[in-house]
């Protein structure tokens, strides 16, 4: 699944509460001369209060829609979602590196990962289908649920020829597994404490041909030659390899409910209108008084959650217009 769970508004929202207040104190000093918080939070709000108070008021819409609806997710539904979000992150430390590249704190993320399942929630409510609406969606996509082949790598990175047959030679003695030889020489910051182990990816996803290739062909559990790339030398093991096969009307139910769902949820859009139907909703500061004309006449587009719009995830996927989460792209030696 791919997640997008920080948006936008709330990276602003936190680079606003570093600097809360509106005093006199400098932010930075340059040259002798002060940039005061004033004139910094002046600039932020200047630049992006609009969408972060668009983005505040559709959520708190949001909310008041899901509590008229009876929705609620409880706090055990919520850690299962964050576990499930947490889990694409190599480590719980490079999950805090992420945050804190957004100067996101957990609290906020875990408020904007519950603002996106209320959401997801309210879309699918009414979604109602037989199991023949389930296999003539099938069958008019079928080829949404194929699967390319797909492979389980593991790999062993260094600087040279010479550091890689070294590597080669110890690991054939059968004195010491593959893993633990890639936690002491791998040199791939991203694979090296999972004993080089990468996630299952499609072998035609792979960038480099020649490890392409030893995806391809490798017999499972044999380790490669050194392979050149990129500068650096690599050892490959397979630990599996699936082929590709078109989509199953067994295999793949599930994810054909959860599709079928996503295809007919509710747009935000829509829940967004209703809900201005019937609230009251002023704006008071007058550098945002356009934005009562916004919500008293109905835009015909409704803003999204953040910038970032929603993201194809598969089974987790938010339905069109939902704020969805992210996840960092994959690293390792390629």
């Amino acid at each position: 699944m791919t997640y997008r769970y920080v948006s936008y508004a709330v990276i602003v929202l936190a680079m606003v509460a570093t600097v809360a207040g509106c005093g006199n104190s400098p932010v930075a000093v340059v040259d002798g001369v002060k940039i005061t918080e004033k004139q910094f939070n002046d600039r932020l709000v200047s630049m992006a209060g609009h969408d972060v108070l668009r983005d505040m008021i559709d959520r708190e819409l949001i909310r008041q829609a899901a509590a008229d609806a009876g929705i609620e997710i409880t706090e055990e539904q919520l850690d299962s979602e964050i576990q499930e979000a947490k889990a694409q992150f190599d480590s719980e430390e490079q999950f805090n590196q992420w945050l804190a590249g957004r100067n996101v704190t957990q609290d906020e993320w875990r408020e904007h990962v519950r603002m996106m399942m209320i959401t997801r929630a309210l879309a699918l409510k009414d979604v109602q289908y037989t199991d023949e609406d389930l296999r003539r969606f099938f069958e008019e996509n079928k080829d949404r649920f194929a699967r390319p082949a797909l492979v389980s790598l593991s790999e062993i990175v260094v600087n040279s020829e010479e550091d890689a047959r070294e590597v080669l030679a110890e690991l054939e003695k059968g004195e010491t597994s593959f893993g633990d030889l890639a936690r002491r020489y791998s040199l791939s910051p991203t694979t090296k404490d999972r004993g080089g182990e990468r996630p299952e990816m499609p072998i035609d996803n792979i960038p480099i041909e020649p490890i392409r290739e030893a995806a391809r062909t490798l017999p499972i559990g044999h380790a490669s030659e050194p392979i050149a790339a990129e500068g650096q030398w690599y050892i490959i093991m397979v630990r599996d390899r699936k082929p590709a096969r078109e989509g199953s009307w067994e295999e793949d139910h599930e994810l054909i409910k959860e599709q079928y769902e996503l295809a007919n949820a509710r747009p935000l859009e829509d829940i967004l209108k209703e809900q201005i139907r019937t609230s009251n909703i002023t704006i008071v500061d007058p550098r945002f008084q356009d934005l009562n004309e916004i919500y008293t006449a109905l835009p015909s587009e409704m803003p999204q959650f953040g910038a970032e719009g929603p993201a194809s995830v598969g089974a987790g996927e938010a339905p069109a217009n939902m704020p969805a989460p992210e996840a960092p792209a994959e690293g390792g030696g390629e």
